[in-house]
């Protein structure tokens, strides 16, 4: 696809969230080539593995939000690519797409990846009308029912009639494209347009599951990821899931809202949604405010009316919200700002007067609209997250098992000056140490899984009391709305106390989680350690052992998919009218939503906690299986005499090596904090 050039004022935008995590993966590297200049061949080796984890490093962002609230055409400006994703049809993505800028791609000459789902994942897309059909079964909503089934029913005949033969031998393979283009992105992500005969627009859309687009872009300093997901109006919820998985992959989170609609009943999804996030997380951005006649003084108004939705939601607090317009970005990437409607202009002349009073005189018409777009404002408050986030974990990770590495090499350094001097006389087998180490391993390995099981029992044991106590609790509420109101009057229970009551529980666990590997990993890092001075018959003065971080774990996005108590739609009230007589309101209700909030617990107990209990022991033997290395590797090194050394280095070389590995390990412990 043809990129439109974009005028300097924005390509030269400098934001110094993405520039710091460039600059400081930059300096990073120059710790370790250095390391790479002063070490042997097995060491280098070892040095290149943890430089290559640096450099995959690939930070993402998930942009959600409701069908036209401009995600599409912020990402364009986001990326600095207008134009790039089509936004002339509505709603134009339909699947989630993952925009992959700078990273190199997974297989040669491949710069565009559509994955289709499976026979078992369309089935489940399909029947009975996704959630909402299976919401609707569960309340006796036989019209309801009919209605869905119909859709569906067409749903499925478009797609094979579409693709004809082809349909049944596509699910479950994927096309891969050397480009991207226009024609190629409406096939396979557009909805297509069903009165056109023939139309290949949406050709492939219905049965895609993902996209994944490799772009590269000059004024972008670092990899970065951003997705592009379905709008979360979608009439049955078929594709909440894929959406609520993407929310999932991305440790930051943009809701795009639309500023002349902000907040409205659909958005109640994305509060759900990002409700158990942490606020450094989620950066919410008000789009399309070129469509407000008076921004100046509309925003505040717009910004207390969000923050009054938030905290009735038992959303994050703290959550950073931006107001912009996609539209005057693209337009100063286009270069035309001139072309704008004259409703449009008046609109940013009000809010850059508001806005950027102090740059009026300072900035030109196209850096005023540029910044009044907010886009620049975006990108740094993500960049910010990202390099507080996945960055620093990355660097922190690497630089303890540089760290580790530059330890072991100065134990065996010190070894062979005793050894020149007949200051150490060792007994250490290679086979004794490896009967050390398995000692170990088999114990930190099962205080691990005995405590870990503990912990996992305590949860479940508490969320199971918490979710009969909400159900008891909603009957109780039911059976007195009723007793008080009769049954001609419709009754509502939030499902918000029942979120927090399982969010809270999460939290605790996690936090327990968390405590136990933390000490595991400690306790085996000091007997590491304490093996080295066996190893060695030496104590070396400082001389200890990098623990490792159990990675990021996402968190329980489960919790914000939608139940019945989150509807208030035709069938609910069908439902009530079908019931007669307190006992059967009780029972149904029971039920209904025991049916509806069973995948949520056990996606808690199974999912979220599995992931947990995998990280921690993965993280474990990781380290284990590195320590083992590290000491076996200098075990048989420390044989290389001191001599030896001096003539592969040279003398000077030697002593030079010496000072350059002190002073990489200072520099390392600033990353491995």
């Amino acid at each position: 696809m043809q990129e439109t050039p974009a005028p300097a004022v924005a390509l030269t935008r400098s934001f110094p969230g993405l520039g710091r995590i460039a600059e400081t993966i930059t300096r990073f590297e120059d710790v370790l080539r250095d390391f790479v200049t002063m070490s042997d061949a097995d060491t280098s080796k070892k040095v290149t593995r943890i430089q290559q984890q640096v450099r995959e490093v690939e930070p993402s962002v998930t942009v959600i939000g409701q069908i036209k609230a401009g995600k599409t055409s912020l990402i364009n400006a986001m990326i600095g690519a207008p134009g790039l994703l089509p936004t002339d049809v509505n709603p134009w993505t339909s699947v989630v797409t993952s925009l992959h800028i700078n990273t190199p791609t997974p297989e040669l000459n491949v710069r565009a990846k559509f994955k289709f789902f499976d026979h078992a994942e369309w089935d489940k897309l399909i029947s009975n009308g996704g959630r909402i059909g299976q919401l609707a079964a569960r309340a006796g909503a036989d019209d309801e029912l009919e209605k869905l089934r119909l859709q569906v029913v067409a749903m499925r005949e478009k797609a094979q009639a579409r693709l004809g033969r082809k349909f049944e031998l596509l699910l479950g393979t994927e096309h891969r494209y050397g480009t991207v283009d226009d024609a190629l992105l409406r096939r396979y992500v557009c909805v297509g347009d069903e009165d056109a005969v023939g139309a290949d627009q949406g050709r492939f859309t219905d049965i895609t599951k993902s996209a994944d687009l490799y772009i590269e872009r000059d004024d972008i300093p670092v990899m970065l990821c951003v997705r592009d997901t379905p709008g979360v109006n979608d009439t049955f919820m078929m594709r909440e899931q894929i959406t609520i998985n993407a929310v999932r992959d991305s440790r930051s989170c943009i809701v795009v809202l639309s500023a002349h609609q902000a907040l409205t009943t659909m958005d109640m999804a994305l509060i759900r949604l990002i409700a158990h996030r942490q606020s450094r997380e989620i950066i919410i951005f008000v789009n399309r405010i070129d469509e407000l006649p008076d921004p100046a003084n509309q925003v505040p108004e717009i910004h207390r009316a969000i923050l009054e939705t938030l905290e009735k939601n038992n959303a994050p607090q703290d959550i950073d919200i931006i107001y912009g317009s996609a539209h005057w970005a693209n337009a100063v990437l286009e270069g035309k700002i001139d072309e704008m409607t004259d409703d449009s202009t008046e609109s940013a002349i009000n809010w850059t007067r508001a806005a950027f009073a102090d740059k009026m005189d300072e900035w030109s018409a196209e850096q005023l609209v540029w910044h009044a777009s907010g886009v620049p404002a975006l990108l740094d408050a993500l960049g910010q997250r990202m390099y507080e986030g996945p960055v620093h974990e990355a660097l922190q990770k690497s630089a303890r098992q540089a760290l580790n590495l530059a330890q072991s090499l100065d134990v065996v350094d010190q070894v062979r000056i005793l050894e020149s001097d007949g200051q150490l006389n060792r007994t250490m087998t290679p086979e004794q140490l490896d009967t050390e180490l398995r000692k170990i391993e088999a114990a930190a390995v099962e205080k691990l899984t005995v405590l870990t099981d503990s912990a996992c029992k305590d949860f479940t044991n508490r969320i199971d009391q918490s979710y009969e106590r909400f159900l008891d609790r909603a009957t109780n509420s039911l059976i007195e709305h009723l007793q008080t109101n009769g049954e001609d009057a419709t009754w509502h229970y939030s499902p918000l106390g029942l979120r927090m009551l399982l969010s809270s529980s999460y939290q605790v666990v996690l936090k327990k989680m968390h405590g136990i590997a933390a000490e595991v990993n400690n306790e085996t890092a000091v007997r590491i350690a304490e093996l080295y001075g066996r190893t060695f018959s030496i104590t070396v003065e400082g001389f200890k052992i990098e623990t490792p971080v159990v990675s990021y774990i996402p968190p329980p996005i489960n919790l914000g998919q939608t139940i019945a108590l989150d509807l208030q739609v035709s069938w609910w009230k069908g439902w009530w009218q079908r019931r007669r007589g307190y006992k059967a309101f009780a029972q149904d209700f029971n039920k209904l939503i025991r049916a509806e909030t069973d995948p949520i617990i056990n996606d808690l107990k199974t999912i979220q906690i599995g992931l947990f209990r995998e990280r921690t022991q993965h993280t474990l033997r990781d380290f284990l299986q590195e320590q083992r290395e590290l000491l076996t590797s200098a075990l048989a090194s420390s044989e290389i005499s001191m001599e030896e050394m001096k003539e592969l280095f040279g003398v000077n070389a030697w002593e030079d090596r010496q000072e350059c590995l002190a002073s990489i390990m200072d520099e390392l412990g600033v990353y491995a904090d």
